[in-house]
């Protein structure tokens, strides 16, 4: 990684801060100041703000970057200002004479890609009348024969942000609710998201907190290394025309992704905190396994996704480990409140407690891990998973002349041998101390060997099968809380698969695991019903866990 030596001055002085930097280099000794800045909202317990940024954009009468990289800029003449957060902001609204994009070239030896990662943040203000979508931010090249290679922050054309990212093959989007991320309410927000190139992970923040976790499929972040549009999209055909209807101020890049803790630092100098926080750690803890079988738009692409809130939020789930969510992780986070952390396309998590670090466990399609911030300092570490839907054994099974011995060969060949893998990845995750328990939730595909056992052959097509899944983490020390309260198969299956197909093979495929004696479970069952209509092929399983206090 890139450094530019020097000596870094912080001085906080009750209400008001001011930061000198003296950077020493080869070619004498640079002085950059950055404006003073008002903390009304800023006490002793705030965490420190971050410093030392690539770029730092104010707008005082002038564009100017007061960051340590040097800059090029285009556009910044003919510039409307008004009324910013600590002083002038960059003014593109209906009130402004001048709109149009201004263009940031770093003309510097150093990429951006050079350093571990990338943090950008900004404040902006949109109309409240106006739900066309804009590009705020971005930095787009293209191939060909490709789509757009790039990124944005952008306004959603229901008047909240939005956040897109692509190499040109593989795209995701961030689109949340403007009942929870609206930018055109009248009010100041701050928007942006961080990078890590080396883990692929980005993290999206709203108004100081991590509102998204993204596990990338990109592997090539030379993007950020082009020109950076402010106000518009790069690509667009009239400037002009495509200019963002709103106010930007405070524009920031940091050569690093910073911490939660300084992202809500930034935040809280200007405003008070938006997110209501758990300071009392509940007694029990509701977790949640479900395949929503494509976010549950089989009942509607707005109706099925509203009757997977309905259920979620009447099971009392605080963490939910979701499968085949399929682009409606955002819609169903901000219509819960919760935060997302989403995996893959298909696997994604919810949680009603904020996020923090994550995992890489095995691949990104089939399981990650993930740090619930609970209160009171405690943690929990929550893995989704989803395994392979091949080979499909129940046809098999239920002609009668399946062999136990066969079927497991089949099960080891794809998810048997997946699930291996996760549980060897997590056994370094595992807290020897037992302070932070580990859950383990999601979509097996497969039955369990605690279900197929000899007492139950009569209802097993005459089988007992050791499904190497179910045992593979039974051997290294989880429990199925579902069958820990429920020992007595044949009075409680708890079939999951399937209440829309009865025609298929009937069996338990969706598990919640525990690791940890903190943990105790309480209460479990299986959700397959709506008054209007289930929503999903799959039925989710929910557990509720007793919090043991050390």
């Amino acid at each position: 990684m890139p450094s530019i030596p020097g000596i870094e001055i912080l001085a906080i002085m009750k209400k008001t801060f001011l930061i000198s930097r003296i950077l020493l280099s080869s070619c004498g000794i640079m002085l950059f100041l950055l404006p003073t800045v008002s903390c009304s909202f800023i006490n002793k317990k705030s965490p420190p703000l971050p410093t030392m940024p690539l770029i730092s954009v104010g707008f005082d009468q002038e564009v100017v970057n007061n960051g340590i990289l040097p800059l090029v800029f285009r556009g910044d003449g003919n510039v409307s200002y008004t009324e910013g957060l600590d002083g002038m902001a960059l003014d593109l609204s209906q009130s402004s004479m001048y709109r149009k994009p201004i263009i940031l070239i770093n003309e510097h030896r150093t990429k951006i890609t050079d350093y571990s990662g990338i943090s950008i943040l900004l404040w902006t203000q949109m109309g409240q009348d106006d739900f066309n979508s804009y590009v705020i931010l971005g930095q787009k090249d293209e191939f060909e024969d490709f789509e757009p290679f790039g990124w944005s922050i952008s306004s959603g054309i229901s008047g909240a942000w939005s956040w897109w990212i692509s190499d040109g093959v593989n795209e995701q989007n961030y689109r949340p609710l403007p009942s929870r991320q609206a930018i055109n309410d009248g009010n100041w927000h701050l928007i942006g998201f961080s990078v890590d190139f080396s883990t692929r992970e980005t993290r999206l923040y709203y108004d100081g907190k991590t509102v998204a976790i993204y596990t990338l499929q990109q592997e090539d972040f030379s993007i950020f290394n082009k020109e950076l549009y402010l106000g518009a999209d790069p690509f667009a055909a009239d400037p002009v025309l495509d200019t963002y209807n709103g106010k930007i101020d405070n524009l920031t890049v940091w050569s690093r992704v910073l911490t939660d803790k300084q992202v809500e630092a930034l935040y809280l100098q200007f405003t008070e905190p938006k997110f209501k926080r758990r300071d009392v750690m509940p007694d029990s803890l509701t977790v949640m396994s479900w395949n929503t079988w494509g976010g549950g738009i089989r009942e509607g692409r707005f109706v099925g996704v509203q009757r997977v809130v309905e259920i979620i939020r009447e099971s009392g789930a605080d963490i939910v480990s979701l499968q085949e969510s399929f682009g409606t992780g955002p819609m169903l986070a901000d219509n819960l409140g919760f935060y997302l952390y989403q995996r893959s396309e298909g696997l994604c998590v919810l949680s009603r407690f904020p996020l923090g670090q994550t995992y890489d466990i095995y691949r990104r399609r089939v399981s990650g891990a993930v740090t619930v911030e609970l209160p009171e300092n405690n943690k929990l570490l929550f893995c989704p998973v989803y395994l392979s839907y091949l080979p499909n054994n129940g046809p098999y099974i239920m002609s009668g002349s399946a062999h136990p011995d066969s079927i497991v060969l089949r099960e080891m060949e794809t998810r048997g041998a997946e699930m291996r893998y996760v549980v060897w990845e997590l056994q370094t995750l595992v807290d020897r101390e037992d302070n932070v328990p580990l859950i383990l939730a999601g979509d097996f595909n497969s039955g369990s060997h605690l279900d197929w056992t000899e007492e139950n052959k009569d209802i097993h097509y005459g089988l007992a099968i050791e499904y190497p899944t179910t045992l593979a983490l039974q051997k290294a020390g989880f429990i199925d809380s579902y069958r820990k309260l429920h020992p007595d198969v044949k009075a409680f299956p708890g079939h999951t698969w399937s209440p829309r197909f009865r025609e298929v093979l009937q069996d338990r495929v969706n598990f919640i695991f525990y690791n940890g004696s903190r943990l105790e479970p309480s209460w479990s069952a299986v959700i397959d019903t709506h008054p209007l209509g289930f929503p999903s092929d799959h039925g989710a399983v929910v557990s509720s866990f007793k919090w043991k206090k050390k």
